[in-house]
C-alpha cells in the first residue's frame, strides 16, 4: 500500500512544472507612481524576470511566471498518448520608470492555455482550461 501512494506522489509531482517570479495584484498595488523606486520594486519583489533600458533612459521591469500542470491521464500506460495533455497558468507584471528611477506605469496580465493530445483535444473538464485547445471557426 505504502509503494502504490509513493508511486502515485512521484507520478503526480513529475507533472508539474514552474518558471519565473509570480507577482500579484496585491503586490503590485503597494507601489506609487512618482514614489516608489527601482531598488524599491526589487527588494519588495525580487530580480524581475527581463529589464529593459530604454533609448530614453527609462527602465521597464518584467515579472513572468508559468505554471504548467499535467493532466493525469497523460500518464497512463498507450491510452495517455490519446487522452492526455496539460494545463498552463501564466501571469506577467510590468513596471516602466523614468529616468530618474521613479514609478511611471504598471500593468499586470494573466492567461490560461490547455494542450490536449487525441480524443481530450477540445475536451473540457474540471480544473482544466476550458475549450483549449481548440480550432478556429
Amino acid at each position: 500500500m505504502r509503494r502504490a501512494i509513493a508511486a502515485i506522489s512521484v507520478v503526480a509531482l513529475a507533472g508539474c512544472a514552474a518558471s519565473g517570479v509570480q507577482v500579484k495584484e496585491e503586490q503590485l498595488a503597494q507601489f506609487e507612481p512618482g514614489k516608489t523606486t527601482v531598488q524599491d520594486v526589487v527588494a519588495s519583489i525580487g530580480k524581475p524576470s527581463n529589464q529593459m533600458l530604454l533609448p530614453d533612459g527609462s527602465r521597464v521591469l518584467v515579472y513572468s511566471y508559468a505554471q504548467v500542470q499535467t493532466r493525469p491521464e497523460t500518464f497512463i500506460p498507450i491510452v495517455g498518448a490519446f487522452v492526455g495533455g496539460a494545463d498552463m497558468k501564466t501571469n506577467s507584471a510590468t513596471l516602466t520608470f523614468d529616468r530618474a528611477g521613479l514609478l511611471k506605469t504598471v500593468s499586470a496580465s494573466s492567461g490560461a492555455t490547455g494542450t490536449g493530445m487525441g480524443l481530450s483535444s477540445g475536451a473540457s473538464a474540471p480544473d482544466r482550461v476550458p475549450d483549449q485547445p481548440r480550432q478556429a471557426p
